[in-house]
């Protein structure tokens, strides 16, 4: 459930994102997919904070296990989003 969450908050927000900032519904999807694996910060932080005893073992452990979904699930996704793009038509 964790890594469900992670996926979706980090695909919403960052298609939020490039889409105010002006880039089109596919690119917006594509930018939010690609940022979904983007969990080395989280990694980081989770380390500081077993090592200094404010982060237990339990969540650490979750920690890793979604930063390592999220990886794994973004090649694939963004391998369809890129290959729908492919198949559009061109605009005139």
């Amino acid at each position: 459930m964790l890594s469900i969450a992670a996926i979706l908050t980090k695909l919403i927000g960052s298609g939020i994102g490039a889409k105010l900032t002006g880039f089109s519904n596919r690119s917006s999807i594509g930018i939010g997919a690609g940022m979904i694996s983007r969990g080395e910060v989280a990694l980081i932080i989770a380390s500081i904070g077993l090592s200094s005893q404010l982060l237990p073992q339990e969540y650490f452990t979750a920690t890793i296990i979604v930063v390592i979904v999220t990886t794994i699930v973004t090649p694939p996704l963004l391998k369809w989003i890129v290959g729908q793009a492919n198949e559009d038509p061109p605009q005139r």
